[in-house]
């Protein structure tokens, strides 16, 4: 019986899969693609910009860019500070997330830098790799 039913839940969380569009295809839609993990937004920018931004008064920020890799995962450069904080010059890092879409129903919220209307995508998503940019 408990078989049968993860046998089931398995097949029909592949069926909700294969109905959402991928992640550059929201990008090609909507112009960018945003999602917070509590403490930072991250927007992936149709012309390859990426940002991280704090959700509060203080925290990390990402300027940089991105490039899709396939399969759920996004590679971003990009100068890291820290908002409202003691920062490295020149900070240049990299890092590679892999992100799984959960829903199709955005949340509009207001984020420090962007203002309002951002559209923020529930998600599941690791940090697979964050390493220093070599010279």
């Amino acid at each position: 019986m408990l078989k049968t039913a993860l046998v089931l839940l398995a097949v029909a969380a592949a069926a909700v899969a294969e109905d959402m569009p991928s992640i550059p295809d929201i990008i090609r839609t909507e112009g960018e693609f945003a999602f917070s993990d509590g403490s930072s937004v991250y927007t992936f920018r149709e012309d390859g910009s990426f940002l991280l931004e704090p959700v509060g008064l203080c925290g990390r920020a990402v300027e940089g860019t991105w490039e899709w890799q396939g399969d759920g995962r996004m590679e971003v450069a990009g100068t890291w500070t820290w908002y409202n904080g003691i920062s490295a010059i020149d900070d240049r890092r990299s890092m590679s997330l892999v992100i799984w879409l959960n829903s199709m129903d955005p949340v509009e919220s207001e984020t420090l830098w962007q203002g309002s209307g951002v559209r923020l995508y529930d998600v599941y998503f690791i940090v697979d790799r964050l390493a220093l940019e070599e010279e």
